[in-house]
C-alpha cells in the first residue's frame, strides 16, 4: 500500500491566470504522478490556495500557495462479473438498465465489485464503449448508490459522444419519483446553486458560489406525514434531489446522509427512483422513450403511508 503524498506547491509565473486545478495539476509531484485536472475533481481531492479552501475554477497568481494531498494510486479496471443485472433495452449502439438501489455504478474506493459496470462487462460480454476508461466503461450519466431506476449506458464510442453530449445540452428527459417527509406544496420549483460541502465532503450543499441546479416538482399524492412528488430535473448535480428537497425542508425519506431516522423506513435504499427517461437515440435519431413501475419497496411504503379515510 503507498503512502499519500502532501504537495505544497507555489504558482509559477507561466502559471499566472490559470485555473486552480490546472495549476495543481502542473505541479511537479502532481506531473509524477499524472494527476489531471479531471483526476482532480474525480477524486474530490481537497485543494488548499493560500490556505483556504476555493472552487477549481478560480484564478490564481504567481506566489499563491497551492496545497492538496495525492491519495494512493489504485488500479480500479473493472472485470466482467456474473451478476443479476436487468436490461429492458438494448441494441448495438446503448442499453437502458434499471438500478436497483445498493448497487453503485461504476467502480470506485469502496465499492471494487459487484457495480453496475462489472455486472453489465459480462452480460454484454465486454461490449461498453470505452470512452468512459477502465473504471467507468459505457458510463454517460449516474444514479447514486441508493437511487433506483433508469440508466442508459453506451455501447459504442459514437453513442457515448452523442449521449453526453445530448445530457450537457439538457436534451434528456428525466422524471424521478420520491417520498419526501412532509407536505409539500402541491407544486413548485427549486433553484438553489449547488456545490461540495466544506464541512463534509461527503455532503453537496446549497451555496450561492456553486453551480446552477434546477428541480421542478409536483405532488402526486398526500400522504401521512409525507408527500409522493414526481421530480422533473433541468439539470444533474451531484446529490441534486436530495439537496433541494433539504434545503425546502422536505427531505427524501430514508436518506442517512440528509435527514435523521433513515433507518425507521426499513427499505434497502432512498425512496427515489429514476422513473423515466426519454433521449434521442445517439445513431438513428429515434426518440426513445422508457417508464418503469416505482419499486416494491416503494410501492409498500407509499400504501403504509396512505392516509385511511
Amino acid at each position: 500500500m503507498g503512502e499519500l503524498v502532501e504537495v505544497l506547491f507555489r504558482v509559477t509565473p507561466e502559471l499566472e491566470g490559470e485555473r486552480l486545478d490546472t495549476a495543481a495539476a502542473a505541479a511537479p509531484d502532481a506531473l509524477a504522478a499524472s494527476v489531471s485536472r479531471s483526476a482532480l475533481k474525480a477524486r474530490e481531492i481537497d485543494v488548499f490556495l493560500n490556505g483556504k479552501p476555493e472552487k477549481l475554477s478560480c484564478k490564481v497568481k504567481t506566489g499563491d500557495e497551492i496545497r492538496f494531498v495525492l491519495p494512493e494510486n489504485r488500479s480500479l479496471e473493472a472485470r466482467a462479473e456474473d451478476m443479476p443485472v436487468d436490461i429492458i433495452y438494448r441494441d448495438d449502439d446503448i442499453a437502458v438498465v434499471n438500478k436497483p438501489a445498493g448497487i453503485a455504478v461504476h467502480p470506485a474506493k469502496g465499492h471494487e465489485d459487484g457495480t453496475l459496470v462489472n455486472r453489465l462487462l459480462f452480460a454484454l460480454d465486454g461490449k461498453l464503449s470505452g470512452i468512459g476508461g477502465v473504471e467507468r466503461p459505457g458510463i454517460v450519466h449516474r444514479l447514486d448508490l441508493d437511487t433506483w431506476g433508469l440508466l442508459v449506458v453506451a455501447l459504442s464510442d459514437r453513442a457515448h459522444a452523442v449521449l453526453s453530449k445530448s445530457f450537457m445540452d439538457r436534451e434528456v428527459e428525466k422524471i424521478y419519483h420520491a417520498v419526501v417527509k412532509g407536505r409539500t406544496d402541491p407544486k413548485g420549483v427549486i433553484d438553489f446553486p449547488i456545490g461540495r460541502s466544506h464541512k463534509d465532503r461527503k455532503k453537496m450543499d446549497a451555496r450561492e458560489d456553486g453551480k446552477p441546479a434546477l428541480t421542478e416538482y409536483e405532488a402526486v399524492e398526500f400522504l401521512r406525514d409525507h408527500t409522493w412528488v414526481k421530480i422533473r430535473l433541468h439539470t444533474g448535480r451531484t446529490h441534486q434531489i436530495r439537496v433541494h428537497f433539504t434545503c425546502i425542508g422536505h427531505p427524501v425519506a430514508g436518506d442517512p446522509l440528509y435527514s435523521r431516522g433513515a433507518n425507521s423506513y426499513g427499505m434497502t435504499g432512498l425512496a427515489l427512483c429514476a422513473k423515466r427517461l426519454c433521449f434521442n437515440h445517439p445513431v438513428t435519431g429515434q426518440r426513445m422513450e422508457f417508464e418503469i413501475d416505482l419499486p416494491k419497496e416503494m410501492r409498500d411504503l407509499i400504501e403504509r403511508l396512505r392516509v385511511k379515510e
